[in-house]
């Protein structure tokens, strides 16, 4: 069903230039993920500006909505329409991703030490961003090409590595001597981490299923409203 989407989108202008959005934006959130961790890991100053970068992924997610509605006004083809939400859908995924780069990345502002996460904890946490790094490269691929294994491999890799943050965190509670600045990061950290590839999985899983994405979102969308309602 993906690849049927992608063939509607590579012959309709403003559906193309949204789809290549997409793609830039993913990568784009890439960079900014990498710059994060770096700094919080490894203690390297960032080659970009995060904050900067977050703008821009906020702007480009709107820009790809502008043109999909504006598509959508000037196109009379229902098919036209799965191939919108399977876009929309999509950018608002990585739009989060961006979100959790950023809070990653200010996690330097909890306490002053210049090593944020010390030489022992850095290990465990470069196992889980090496995978998140591949997680990356594949969804990416898988979304471009309409690749189903590729993205199948995405939801098997988020399994483990998410079971891996959880491990970590286990691993580091055993830990008497550990402070509590120290305590209040990692644990963040593993959250942010968690947040990421499951952002990246759902991406994933639109180019296995698009439909049951967009089932899920609209029951969040339902539970949402429901909650409102009875607060």
């Amino acid at each position: 069903m993906f690849k049927e989407i992608l063939t509607i989108l590579r012959r309709e202008d403003l559906l193309t230039q949204a789809m290549k959005d997409v793609e830039e934006m993913l990568t784009r959130s890439e960079l900014m993920f990498k710059a994060a961790v770096d700094k919080i890991i490894e203690c390297k100053t960032p080659e970009i500006d995060i904050y900067e970068e977050d703008k821009e992924i906020d702007r480009s997610e709107w820009d790809v909505r502008r043109k999909v509605m504006e598509h959508l006004i000037l196109s009379d083809r229902k098919g036209d329409v799965t191939a919108a939400l399977v876009i929309t859908d999509s950018v608002r995924d990585i739009e989060r991703i961006g979100d959790y780069s950023k809070s990653i990345f200010e996690l330097q502002k909890i306490f002053s030490p210049k090593v944020i996460v010390n030489d022992t904890h850095a290990k465990l946490f470069r196992e889980i961003t090496d995978q998140t790094f591949e997680i990356f490269k594949l969804t990416r691929d898988a979304y471009k090409e309409g690749n189903i294994q590729k993205a199948e491999i995405v939801l098997s890799l988020r399994l483990q590595t998410s079971k891996k943050c959880d491990e970590v965190l286990e691993y580091l509670a055993s830990e008497q001597n550990l402070t509590a600045e120290y305590a209040v990061v990692y644990t963040l950290l593993s959250g942010y981490l968690k947040r990421v590839i499951a952002h990246l999985k759902n991406i994933a899983s639109i180019v296995i299923n698009p439909f049951r994405r967009m089932e899920i979102r609209a029951e969040e969308g339902v539970a949402n409203v429901s909650e409102k309602k009875n607060q």
